[in-house]
């Protein structure tokens, strides 16, 4: 009789912690099959100006242009964030687009522009969200396109 209950009750211990556990790894957080310096060569650019304050007006009017919602920009440490809403948006889940720019000075008198595009999906619950890095190289390289064009329309008053 103990013998009976000692089998069952480690029968459904074992079944009660075995069902706590899960099989499925969460995908690691900085995951990705771009290389750091590919990624670099994605996100990056540098132009050949000493003007910083000409180039983060530049991103911001690009952003603006490009219809992202600026939400901070800080010309001391050369960083410009904004987001907008993408047409992925359903009735229960919203999607937006976030980008953050940040401006480096380089010694030979050039401005470094690193850009990092995030998609973030938020759910009913807005506390709650999934944010992912965004390394397609056709959606940097727009970007820097424009950028590019309007820091040419900047330097020449056009």
């Amino acid at each position: 009789m103990i013998r009976t209950f000692t089998a069952i009750t480690v029968i459904a211990a074992t079944l009660i912690i075995s069902g706590c556990q899960t099989h499925n790894r969460p995908a690691p957080m900085f995951s990705s099959n771009v290389s750091a310096s590919q990624k670099r060569q994605i996100d990056s650019r540098r132009f050949e100006t000493s003007d910083e304050v000409m180039v983060l007006n530049a991103i911001v009017a690009l952003l603006q242009d490009t219809g992202f919602k600026v939400g901070e920009t800080d010309l001391t440490t050369g960083l410009v964030s904004g987001s907008k809403g993408s047409e992925r948006g359903t009735a229960w889940f919203g999607s937006n687009i976030r980008i953050t720019v940040t401006t480096t000075p380089v010694k030979d008198g050039s401005i470094q522009v690193r850009a990092t595009f995030q998609d973030i999906i938020t759910g009913r619950d807005p506390r709650f969200y999934r944010g992912r890095s965004s390394f397609d190289p056709a959606l940097y390289q727009n970007f820097f396109d424009k950028l590019s064009q309007s820091l040419f329309l900047e330097a020449h008053s056009l």
